[in-house]
């Protein structure tokens, strides 16, 4: 790899795909908060606090009202 690659590599941008977190659920008792990045896994569904046990309600961010940022 020459000088010019090198330096063209640098400027690309990487192939990676990034997530985009799409909201989070949240224990109200617990204050814990766990990522969501997959629309369809918000379906209805409250998954358990990892704590508690207890089940966590879902906030969508940045854009709403309610931001689980």
């Amino acid at each position: 790899m020459g000088l010019l690659e090198s330096i063209r590599s640098a400027f690309e941008p990487a192939d990676t795909a990034t997530e985009t977190i799409v909201g989070a659920h949240w224990c109200d008792d617990c204050s814990v908060r766990t990522p969501v990045y997959d629309e369809r896994s918000t379906d209805g569904e409250r998954p358990p606090c990892p704590d508690c046990g207890d089940p966590m309600r879902f906030e969508r961010s940045p854009d709403s009202g309610s931001c689980a940022c």
